[in-house]
């Protein structure tokens, strides 16, 4: 499971349409673009879908081209080998000024299980300790099962936290940080916060 509470500005580039959930009430969804760069200047461009109660009305007012603040909560899945940004409106969808920067702030919760190589401990420039891994968060679509990773940076980490070992779960909440790598979106985490996550048996 990855799940931010989050707040975007950005154009939207795909106009607003009306669509019907599974109890037959209508939604709106659109879709908006973030530009991302990366550490080495690679830049790539994030494609979020957006859903917002509503109908006719509301979808006329959300076209192609327009500038938008968004404040809700963006789930982040994997199916048949991408992975997709969906984001609920649940604070509400605002226009705003084309001179507004565009933004994707937000604070993620996690939870999964760390990879293989397990936890690296490192010191910044300042000879501060930090740890740094990478963990994945699995999602189910029929009987297939995708992971998706998300790398982890660790500051001030606590004493005591003997669990960050190789192949533990673990439920994570920290701040969303967005990357390029390899020509693909990447999804880091300043952590905050880190306990075990236990998995409950079927």
């Amino acid at each position: 499971m990855i799940r931010c509470e989050l707040t975007a500005c950005a154009v939207i580039t795909r106009s607003a349409s009306v669509k019907a959930g599974k109890d037959d009430t209508q939604f709106v969804s659109f879709g908006i673009t973030v530009p991302v760069v990366g550490r080495n200047g690679e830049k790539k461009n994030l494609e979020v879908g957006v859903t917002v109660d509503g109908g006719k009305d509301v979808a006329a007012v959300y076209t192609n081209g327009r500038r938008v603040n968004i404040l809700g909560i963006l789930n982040i899945v994997k199916r048949n080998g991408k992975v997709f940004f969906n984001l609920r409106a649940d604070g509400g969808v605002e226009l705003t000024k084309s001179t507004d920067p565009d933004k994707f702030e937000g604070k993620m919760e996690f939870k999964g299980k760390i990879g293989k190589k397990g936890v690296d401990e490192k010191k910044d420039k300042k000879d501060n300790v930090f740890k740094s891994f990478s963990a994945f968060s699995s999602d189910r679509d029929g009987d297939k099962t995708e992971f998706t990773w998300v790398r982890f940076l660790y500051f001030n980490p606590k004493e005591g936290e003997d669990f960050l070992q190789p192949n533990a779960y673990i439920q994570a909440k920290g701040e969303l940080q967005l990357g390029v790598f390899k020509d693909e979106i990447s999804l880091d985490c300043r952590l905050e916060e880190v306990s075990p996550w236990e998995l409950k048996k079927s």
